[in-house]
């Protein structure tokens, strides 16, 4: 009799049990996703994710992203990687057949550019001035005009006239031709700067990096124009077969003259 009231006693309370421990059930789920434990199977699956480079932490993940540079001489185009590979001077980015593949390819045709354009400054001035004052100095001189036969025009292989050129002179340009090309050679190693002959007779060349770099961009530039004018020269008196300082004399000779 004692147990069965006993048990009627407690039969209520084991009823509401359930109701009883229902909040505070659902208070822990609530907490728990709060604090977004995770699984023993999702980090272990995250871990799978590491270990086969599917899955990359925040310090692991790229935040920038490389943009290609255009080229500043021509903008339409994207600058050639392959002039990245040695620092040069008056770099615009222009060099769109790819033809320097490597630094020493590079080297090498920026010392060629050198040299070309150092001889295109000299022939620009060369070229009129020979068709304005050889005929004045051959009379001088009472030596034959080395223009006189291609009426007027500076000797070439277009206009004709190189016969008349001694062979002494021509014998000494070979000459000086490969004194330069042997101390060029050095360049080539990157011993010197390409083009860097230490001729500097006047001490015009700068003293600090800045300057130097802006001597070095001025004559690659005046080397660049000088190419392209003397080769307008070229083509322009083959074509009209007269005098390059008879056809622009605004230029070469003087106004009122």
């Amino acid at each position: 009799r004692d147990q069965s009231g006993v048990c009627r006693m407690a039969l209520p309370w084991i009823l509401a049990m359930p109701l009883l421990l229902q909040p505070a059930a659902v208070s822990a789920t609530r907490f728990v996703s709060a604090r977004s434990i995770p699984t023993v199977r999702s980090s272990y699956g995250r871990l799978n994710d590491i270990r086969r480079g599917k899955w990359k932490t925040s310090a692991e993940a790229p935040t920038t992203t490389t943009k290609s540079r255009m080229s500043e001489a021509v903008p339409f185009l994207e600058r050639p990687s392959n002039l990245d590979a040695y620092p040069m001077a008056a770099d615009y980015g222009f060099d769109p057949l790819k033809l320097a593949k490597d630094k020493e390819s590079l080297i090498q045709y920026r010392l060629a550019e050198i040299k070309h354009g150092r001889l295109a400054m000299l022939a620009a001035v060369a070229w009129p001035l020979q068709e304005l004052e050889n005929p004045v100095l051959a009379k001088m001189l009472n030596l034959p005009s080395l223009v006189e036969e291609t009426s007027g025009r500076s000797p070439s292989v277009l206009n004709g006239g190189l016969e008349q050129v001694s062979a002494t002179y021509w014998t000494a340009v070979l000459l000086l031709t490969i004194v330069i090309e042997t101390i060029g050679n050095d360049s080539w190693g990157g011993t010197i700067q390409p083009g860097d002959y230490g001729f500097d007779p006047l001490n015009l060349y700068p003293k600090d990096k800045a300057g130097q770099k802006e001597m070095q961009n001025k004559e690659l530039i005046n080397g660049r124009l000088a190419m392209m004018a003397i080769l307008g020269f070229v083509v322009q008196e083959f074509i009209r077969q007269s005098a390059v300082v008879d056809q622009t004399p605004l230029f070469f000779k003087p106004i009122f003259s």
